[in-house]
Formats: C-alpha cells, sequence, structure tokens
C-alpha cells in the first residue's frame, strides 16, 4: 500500500529553537514556531520504567504517529525510538511493514480455526511446514506469506501456495476484517502487559490503515469511528498517547507529495488500486487519488479530534524538524541525546547463498536493493538503518541482521553477511 513508502526529507540535528510553554491540559497543537514546553498532565497515572534505580517518566506504554502519507510519521517513530533507548528506556519501534506485524495485516493469510483444519487436510502435504510457521490466536491462525514464498514455496507446491494466497487478508471482506483485526489488537496488548517495562512505538496503524481499509470500500465515516473507538478500548490499559503530523490544509500534503514522488508516483498508486469500490465512477489517474487523499486527510482529523487519549498535534509546514523532534521529547519528558561519534568498519559484505550486497561507506549503507540508507549507532557495535527497523550487528568482518523484519527479504533477522577481502 501507499503507507509502506513514508521517508524523511530535510530532518536534521540542528539546534533546537527558542521555545514557550503550552498550558492546555490534555491535547497540544504545535504552532509552526514550535510553542512547546513540559507537558501539562503528564505526570498522572505513570506508567514508569525503570533503569539502575532511578526512575524515567514515560506516561504511555503505547506511542502511535499518525498523519497523511509523506508527513513523516515512520521518520519520526525511529527518531523517537532511538532518543528513548538512549534515554535508558526500553522501547520497541514496530514499523507499518514489519512482518510479521501484530496489529495490521501484511502479508499474511488470515483463517479461523475450523478453516485452518479444513485447509490442511485439504492439503495434507503442507500440513507439517504450515504448523511450524503459523501464528495460533485464540480465534483465528495466521500464516505469513513472505515466509512461505522464500522458503517453502516449493516444498507446498504451486496450487497450495495459490490456495495460501488467496486467503491474504488484505482481500478479507471488511466485516470479517473487523473481527480478526480487533483480536489481533487484543493480542498485542494482552502480551504487552505482560512487560509493563516495555514502551511501544507505532505508526500508521490505528489511523491510517484502517482508513485506507473503509475509504476503499466506501463504507461511511461513523462506522470506522466506531471500530477505531473499539480499538481504542482494547488498547486503553496501554495508556496511550497520539502524535498527529500535519500540514496547513490537505492541499499543501499533496503537492508536497506529488512534488517529493512525482506525479507518475500518483498514477501508479491509482493504477495499483483503481479497482476499489471507491474509484468506481472517479476520474481517472492521479487527479482521482487526490480526491482519495482529501477524502483521507477529512476522516484523519475527525479522527484526531475524537480521539478521547493524550495527543498532540504538530504542523510541519515549516519543515523545521529538530524543532517538532523537541516538541515530542518535551511531551514525552525525555531529553535529545545527540548521535554518539563512532562509524562501523567500511567494506563491502556479501550474503553467498541468496547473493545480497551490503556496501558500508561510514554511516551510509547500500542495502540489496539499491537504496543508500543513513545509519544511527546503537551500541559499540550495532547500528540503526534509516527507515526500516532493521539492526546491522558487526562482529568479526561479519554483519548480523537483528530488530524486525521487513518485507524485504535482505533484512531476515539472523541472516549474515560476510566482508569482502578486496
Amino acid at each position: 500500500m501507499l503507507y509502506y513508502a513514508e521517508k524523511r526529507t530535510g530532518a536534521g540535528d540542528m539546534s533546537p529553537a527558542s521555545r514557550k510553554r503550552v498550558t492546555h491540559s490534555d491535547s497540544y497543537r504545535a504552532a509552526a514556531n514550535c510553542p512547546v514546553g513540559n507537558a501539562q498532565g503528564i505526570g498522572q497515572n505513570q506508567n514508569k520504567n525503570y533503569h539502575k534505580g532511578r526512575i524515567i517518566v514515560i506516561d504511555s506504554q503505547l506511542i502511535l504517529f499518525e498523519g497523511m502519507p509523506s508527513t513523516g510519521k515512520t521518520t519520526n517513530a525511529r527518531f523517537i525510538h532511538i532518543q528513548l533507548e538512549r534515554n535508558n528506556i526500553n522501547a520497541k519501534w514496530i514499523h507499518e511493514i514489519t512482518a510479521p506485524h501484530p496489529v495490521t495485516f501484511y502479508d499474511e493469510a488470515y483463517l479461523t480455526h475450523d478453516e485452518y483444519d479444513t485447509f490442511s487436510k485439504t492439503h495434507p502435504q503442507a500440513a507439517d511446514i504450515l504448523n511450524s510457521i503459523a501464528v495460533f490466536k485464540k480465534n483465528t491462525v495466521a500464516i505469513p506469506l513472505r515466509e512461505i514464498e522464500w522458503s517453502y514455496r516449493d516444498k507446498i507446491g504451486e496450487d497450495v501456495y495459490q490456495a495460501l494466497m488467496e486467503l491474504d487478508a488484505w482481500k478479507l471482506p471488511l466485516d470479517v476484517y473487523k473481527k480478526f483485526a480487533l483480536e489481533k489488537w487484543a493480542h498485542f496488548t494482552e502480551k504487552a502487559l505482560e512487560n509493563r517495562d516495555e514502551v511501544f512505538i507505532i505508526d500508521s496503524a490505528i489511523f491510517q490503515f484502517q482508513i485506507f481499509n473503509f475509504l476503499f470500500k466506501n463504507r461511511p465515516y461513523e462506522e470506522l469511528q466506531s471500530f477505531i473507538d473499539q480499538i481504542i478500548d482494547i488498547i486503553q490499559p496501554l495508556n496511550p498517547c497520539l502524535f498527529y503530523l500535519c500540514r496547513e490544509n490537505a492541499e499543501a500534503s499533496i503537492d508536497y507529495l506529488e512534488n517529493d514522488r512525482g506525479t507518475s508516483y500518483l498514477e501508479y498508486i491509482w493504477q495499483r488500486d483503481k479497482d476499489q469500490p471507491y474509484y468506481l465512477g472517479k476520474p481517472l489517474g492521479a487527479e482521482s487519488f487526490k480526491q482519495f487523499l482529501r477524502d483521507y486527510a477529512n476522516m484523519a482529523d475527525l479522527l484526531f479530534n475524537h480521539f478521547p487519549a493524550r495527543k498532540m498535534s504538530l504542523d510541519i509546514s515549516d519543515g523545521n524538524w529538530a524543532c517538532h523532534e523537541d516538541e515530542i521529547l518535551s511531551f514525552l519528558d525525555a531529553k535529545r541525546i545527540q548521535d554518539p561519534n563512532a562509524s562501523p568498519q567500511n567494506g563491502v559484505y556479501t550474503n553467498e547463498e541468496l547473493g545480497f550486497v551490503i556496501s558500508v561507506d561510514g554511516l551510509l549503507i547500500t542495502d540489496p536493493n539499491g537504496n543508500t540508507r543513513p545509519l544511527y549507532l546503537k551500541s559499540r557495535n550495532e547500528f540503526y538503518v534509516d527507515w526500516i527497523p532493521t539492526i546491522l550487528r558487526f562482529e568479526d568482518k561479519k554483519i548480523i541482521i537483528s530488530g524486525s523484519q521487513t518485507g524485504s527479504r535482505w533484512t531476515t533477522t539472523g541472516l549474515v553477511y560476510t566482508k569482502s577481502d578486496n
């Protein structure tokens, strides 16, 4: 989906701009000159994270980032993840393309237990493999389709593989999707509550993913809000907070997206999704997708205003990312800790089995897909990869992949790349 393509533009570690105190008690609106301060109400009903005898206050165990496409949700979620860890807080970032994703659906087949039993009996040659990789929840069974494609497609046979592809959760009727999705959120919340010292950061899940699902099907806003209210009820024990990134209006974000990625990108997204009910009877091409974004923005604004927990809206029109980063940190009662001065070992690292190559040049890498990505220090020999939840661990002329896996196979957790002697 479109929401798998967020990226930062223009962020930096500039000195914080001058700031002033915000005095709203629950919800904060950040103006272009970035008024910030210690947020009122943040010290009540705290979840507290302990580190070596001192208390570090983070009001929420669940931090959510939302906004229109290309407003910096993913980038700022990554930034906050890094900064919380540097503040000695046990934090986990769940990227929108983390696979498997704990609350949304990304390349997963989803079945009820009865449906899974029937499928296994219909395709007994695949039963052992499916049982080994399936995730069993109270009422549903999830099968990671990328793992099937990468590792088991030949073993289970093409007919079984194609049958599984037809069960992709993205193809579910909306009423069925809602039942499965609520169980996912409930399962995530239950697991999160088992470790109250861990803070989870999730972008594009509670608004964006849901808006796409409902808007594609031409479902009314009231139904969407009712469904998200059910999600909010589920996650309430995590004391969630929400950051909503926006520009002065929807047209400004649409113009930014078009200038940043080109009209051809908007055409591509429309072409990909044109068979969805939303587009029936509408004009063809990029202009139709722009109308989708306008409707998206209207729904997102209403959802933000309705959101009952602590929340903060940031107008990012000025592009002063360092200022807005400081706003978010202030809201969370965390301080900015600058990047340490360290670099990994330069060179070319290869995974011979899959033919993947990672080139390292200082704090930049070229990944196996040809993308250039900055690195950020996590520990003495570990580096975060920009924009994705992957971590590179450098050991004995090797890179070992850790963190969370995405839809790109080179990010598979545990994959080893060996440094060339050339």
